[in-house]
């Protein structure tokens, strides 16, 4: 049984929102580090939304939803800047978060 490819959505979309956001909170740290961890913070706070990668249509599919979900993405990634601006992980020895 082979099985088609798929790929959660909304990690392309939370990506291109911070990009977005990034120039609007120019004291926010944008090193990959923080730029992790606030991708992660907001992927944990929004539903997955899987599409199909097998026909080509993923973009079409992807703009769809983000315009069904734009706000609560938004409203997640102004979050997650908000959340490790505050505390940044720099120089910790910790794991994830």
């Amino acid at each position: 049984m082979s099985h088609l490819p798929f790929k959660n959505y909304m990690e392309d979309a939370v990506e291109h929102m911070l990009n977005r956001l990034a120039p609007e909170y120019p004291e926010a740290c944008m090193c990959d580090r923080c730029r992790t961890d606030m991708m992660m913070i907001a992927l944990n706070n929004l539903p997955p939304r899987y599409v199909s990668t097998h026909k080509g249509d993923v973009l079409q599919r992807a703009m769809g939803m983000e315009l069904q979900y734009e706000v609560e993405i938004l409203t997640e990634v102004m979050r997650a800047i908000r959340i490790v601006s505050g505390q940044p992980h720099h120089g910790r020895n910790e794991e994830g978060l």
